[in-house]
């Protein structure tokens, strides 16, 4: 009786998004249920409540910041024409479409993820695809499959999280999970040249930025460790494919302009990346702050600001936009929180028979979908996870590993991320629900198709 409680926050938001409502709306009433059933079924101490409280909340604040100067960045940087410059230069070196698709795809959207983290790779990559020639719900989906450097999102708080909940090695987690990303990685490609239908040189472009972008990856997490893995990973991309489009053009096309218009991605990606390293010299409250993903957007908006005559008017519509997604995602943050910390997650395990494992991924699949964030995910599911490995005397890293890059990836089915790569890519009106609608469909199949095949090697592999 207890797990199927505990079950019912899920299946309340569960069944308002079938039904359509706003995913705000989903969230806020999966996030009362659970309140709820937490004072009728699972009494917990207020000195608990508090301390989790206390290390939790900061995070839902960050990632509601980081949402909303995402947003405000990408609406300035639409304003002054950074986008137009950035895909202009994609466009005018690319051979063709698909191979500029691939770049964002596979390049900037993982490397802008990697470094910030929480989908903000999307507001960059949703308009650029949109000006390269994709249509409004090519762009938010191509933008959300980008997101497949999650586990690495951020400098890896998540996959950090799952490691110490888990009791393992932060970089063999890492390791570990950089192998099986080659499944979401496959399948992504496999959406994109479905998508694009391309010609079969450009197919072999687009094989070859997604193959180079896990190989690099991967060799990070064996020779680096797991933080700066995506980094590397997604740059690897960037510069290879960047390189063969200037060889092939015999240009650069970098221009004054050019160099305006990434200048605000630059100062976020060095001054965060330095940040970190002051931080992790000279840790401390003030070092923290600076090196929150928050921060850096904060100045990147004040740079991308200065060449936007209306700034307040953007910035203002921006505000408004992000209302409804920065309060569905602090919601599903806020619903995972109560469930992990009052044992409703745990309960839900015990509903999972000794030795299926093949149903672990599917537990990171729905917490990120729900809180928009392998973080959340994983928070909420890897005491469950091991404590499943270990009745089925199964090794509990290829479970962590294999449900870490199976949440990371339907973190890009996340409502809120969904409804906010739609309207990224259309940022003249207001998203239409028929086009969310049908962009959720695609990205609930992808992750879903990701999470069925983690779950049938580990069943049958492990």
């Amino acid at each position: 009786m207890a797990a199927v409680l505990a079950l019912t926050p899920i299946l309340v938001a569960i069944v308002l998004l079938l039904l359509k409502q706003s995913s705000w709306i989903a969230a806020l009433a999966g996030a009362v249920a659970a309140a709820v059933i937490v004072a009728l079924a699972f009494p917990t101490p207020a000195s608990v409540l508090v301390d989790s409280g206390v290390e939790y909340f900061p995070l839902i604040l960050e990632v509601a910041l980081i949402l909303l100067f995402g947003m405000v960045l990408a609406r300035l940087l639409e304003a002054a024409g950074s986008m137009s410059q950035v895909s202009a230069w994609v466009e005018s070196l690319s051979p063709n479409r698909p191979l500029g698709v691939a770049l964002v795809v596979f390049g900037i959207v993982p490397f802008a993820e990697s470094v910030t983290g929480f989908g903000i790779g999307v507001t960059i990559g949703v308009p650029i695809l949109r000006h390269l020639g994709c249509t409004l719900r090519q762009s938010a989906l191509f933008g959300l499959l980008g997101l497949i450097a999650v586990p690495w999102g951020a400098l890896g708080p998540g996959t950090t999280v799952a490691a110490a909940l888990a009791g393992l090695d932060v970089d063999e987690l890492g390791l570990s999970t950089a192998w099986l990303n080659a499944i979401p990685v496959v399948i992504v490609t496999i959406f994109v040249i479905a998508i694009m239908r391309p010609g079969p040189t450009s197919a072999l472009g687009i094989l070859g930025s997604a193959g180079l972008m896990w190989l690099g990856i991967l060799g990070a997490s064996l020779t680096v460790g797991m933080a700066p893995a995506g980094v590397i990973g997604s740059l690897v991309v960037i510069v290879v494919v960047g390189t063969g489009f200037v060889i092939g053009k015999r240009r650069t096309g970098f221009t004054r302009r050019l160099g305006s218009a990434v200048l605000p991605y630059g100062v976020l990606t060095v001054g965060l990346l330095l940040a970190r390293a002051l931080h992790s010299a000279l840790p401390s409250a003030a070092t923290e702050i600076i090196a929150s993903p928050p921060f850096w957007l904060a100045a990147a908006c004040l740079i991308a600001a200065v060449t936007v005559d209306d700034r307040r008017r953007v910035s203002a519509s921006a505000a408004g936009s992000w209302i409804p997604i920065g309060v569905g995602t602090s919601a599903f943050m806020l619903m995972g929180w109560i469930m992990t910390t009052t044992g409703m997650s745990e309960a839900i395990g015990a509903m999972l028979p000794a030795g299926l494992v093949l149903l672990t991924p599917w537990l990171n699949a729905v917490g990120a979908v729900l809180t928009g964030s392998n973080t959340g995910a994983n928070s909420m599911f890897t005491g469950t996870l091991t404590a499943v490995a270990a009745s089925s005397h199964v090794a509990a890293l290829p479970v962590v590993a294999a449900a870490n890059a199976a949440g990371s990836l339907a973190a890009l089915a996340a409502p809120p991320r969904v409804a906010m790569a739609v309207q990224m890519a259309d940022a003249s009106a207001p998203a239409s629900k028929t086009d969310i609608a049908r962009v959720q469909g695609q990205a609930l199949a992808v992750s879903g198709i990701n999470a069925l095949i983690m779950g049938l090697w580990i069943q049958f592999f492990v």
